[in-house]
């Protein structure tokens, strides 16, 4: 997968469109400093926004996947544009996310909002409370996301709490 080039073109679309977007998945927890494989591109978008973002897609030649009121999966026959993934967030959760994003060098021109290592962390704590194999490969990514300078490790804690995998994130921050 091209993916400089799939970030430069929804990147674009979401600007010259005005969606709220940030960039999360294994893509941004790279920007934060885990270098690692990703078949993928992942995109947190304002849901408010996710018709247009899908007809943009299959404007595009994607093949909608799978759509829901909280995601959509997109498919490009052209293994250079590969698989995008969207998560579409609302309301006030969308309003913390993308106001708490951090603009990363992502392309070699410019920079593009990544979601605040927090907001990656518990969405991975999300990601794993759902499907427990995926332990093994995102617990890792927490870490490094908490390692981030100035990450806020009780509000992640305090979601993780929520979740009822409190044992876990304290086994993370104790092993940071």
């Amino acid at each position: 997968m091209n993916f400089a080039a799939v970030l430069r073109t929804f990147g674009e679309f979401f600007e010259r469109e005005r969606i709220r977007y940030a960039v999360v998945g294994g893509v941004a927890v790279t920007a934060w400093g885990r270098v690692r494989s990703t078949k993928d591109l992942d995109f947190a978008i304002d849901g408010e926004e996710q018709a247009r973002v899908v007809a943009f897609a299959e404007s595009l030649g994607y093949e909608t996947l799978f759509v829901s009121h909280g995601f959509s999966n997109h498919a490009h026959p052209d293994p250079a544009l590969g698989r995008v993934d969207l998560m579409y967030l609302r309301g006030k959760t969308a309003d913390t996310v993308f106001q708490m994003t951090v603009d990363k060098p992502l392309l070699d021109d410019r920079a593009l909002p990544v979601a605040s290592p927090e907001h990656l962390a518990m969405m991975k704590g999300l990601a794993m409370h759902e499907d427990e194999k995926r332990v093994r490969y995102e617990g890792e990514d927490v870490r490094v996301l908490l390692n981030a300078e100035g990450v806020d490790i009780e509000a992640v804690r305090e979601y993780y709490r929520h979740l009822g995998m409190l044992d876990f994130i304290d086994a993370i921050i104790k092993a940071r």
